[in-house]
């Protein structure tokens, strides 16, 4: 059994040329976490990320200020959704099929502009690429599965390592919000409900089985366990409202 933490990566740059990077503020989220960390005395045998800037930054920051002195191991299964080809694919598709969603277009072609707009188109969009067997690109099926096949990697790793302590896992809403859908056993219209409460430098943390047997044949001991979701006591005890954010 793994003893996991995962970690939404830091503030990213929203409305920037580039997104995938930290903004100072998710720098400084990321090394509150770690401070913390350190402060209670956690002891880390991995950190892992994904390929991307801001989950691979986070967890140099956070490793660190953690005081944590091994490699860090890149999994690509740690990776976010192809969220612009989602966009570009599905917003014509989704505008087509509603004449709603084409009113709001034009009359606000900015529909991430606000909370609310961004909220509506992106849960119909994620609605049509869950449901559509044909997508031309990382499939939703494919998504879920490389997720749940990234933490059984990681799992075995903590296994082999002579390393003890928690693992952790610096990554982006989707990979969490399909491990708490698998976990609670949701239905795929939750999936979005968790992903837009994920706010960034959560922790939430599982226990994960080192075996890779389908979940109803495992004993309970050795199942999939959910210990805390989104928990953002490190960046409350900053006492700093600005560190909490969802971008």
């Amino acid at each position: 059994m793994s003893h996991i933490y995962l970690i939404r990566h830091g503030q990213a740059s929203f409305g920037a040329e580039n997104y995938d990077r930290l903004s100072p503020l998710g720098q400084q989220q990321a090394a509150v976490v770690g401070d913390y960390f350190a402060k209670q005395g956690t002891k880390i045998a991995q950190v892992v990320h994904g390929k991307m800037s801001r989950q691979e930054e986070t967890a140099s920051i956070l490793a660190k200020q953690s005081g944590f002195s091994g490699e860090l191991i890149c999994h690509p299964g740690a990776n976010e959704f192809d969220s612009d080809s989602l966009v570009k694919h599905y917003l014509p598709i989704l505008t087509k099929q509603s004449t709603e969603f084409c009113e709001m277009l034009e009359n606000n072609g900015k529909w991430w502009a606000t909370g609310d707009s961004f909220e509506l188109f992106f849960c119909a969009m994620v609605s049509l690429w869950q449901t559509d067997d044909n997508c031309p690109f990382e499939s939703w099926n494919y998504f879920y599965a490389r997720c749940l096949s990234c933490l059984n990697d990681v799992a075995d790793i903590s296994k082999q390592s002579e390393q003890k302590g928690i693992t952790i896992i610096a990554t982006s809403s989707g990979l969490i919000s399909v491990v708490m859908q698998s976990i609670l056993n949701f239905s795929n219209s939750t999936f979005m409900d968790m992903n837009l409460t994920t706010n960034n430098a959560s922790i939430s943390e599982i226990i994960w089985p080192t075996n890779k047997t389908e979940p109803e044949k495992r004993s309970l001991r050795k199942r999939n366990r959910l210990l805390s979701f989104n928990n953002i006591t490190p960046l409350l005890l900053a006492q700093n409202s600005r560190l909490i954010t969802r971008k």
